[in-house]
């Protein structure tokens, strides 16, 4: 299952493959007339209004964890910044308790 993110004119995805959910920017890249369409996984220095896109892609991730139900689930993130961020995120699911390994999150159902 996936959920997209409208932010700024690009799309996000927050998705699950069984308990390991990704989020990545859908971008395009262009060389000499092709075109290929490409997962971003890296957060850009150029972001517009960063707080505004976590918040929604908190929201995403709880609507998604919401529909599926595991019983667990796993996520990474790639820099210090954001997994303070997605620390406080994962507190925050109902039902579930988050542990924090380095960069990479468990969350466990109650």
């Amino acid at each position: 299952m996936k959920i997209d993110v409208n932010h700024e004119g690009f799309v996000y995805t927050v998705a699950n493959d069984g308990c390991m959910i990704v989020m990545y920017k859908n971008d395009t890249d262009e060389w000499m007339g092709d075109i290929e369409y490409i997962k971003v996984f890296t957060i850009e220095g150029d972001t517009p209004n960063p707080v505004a896109l976590y918040r929604k892609l908190a929201k995403a991730l709880k609507e998604l964890i919401a529909i599926t139900r595991e019983s667990w689930y796993m996520f990474y993130v790639s820099d210090e910044k954001r997994a303070n961020i997605y620390e406080r995120v994962g507190n925050t699911i109902k039902g579930y308790s988050c542990q924090r390994a380095d960069k990479y999150f468990y969350l466990y159902k109650e």
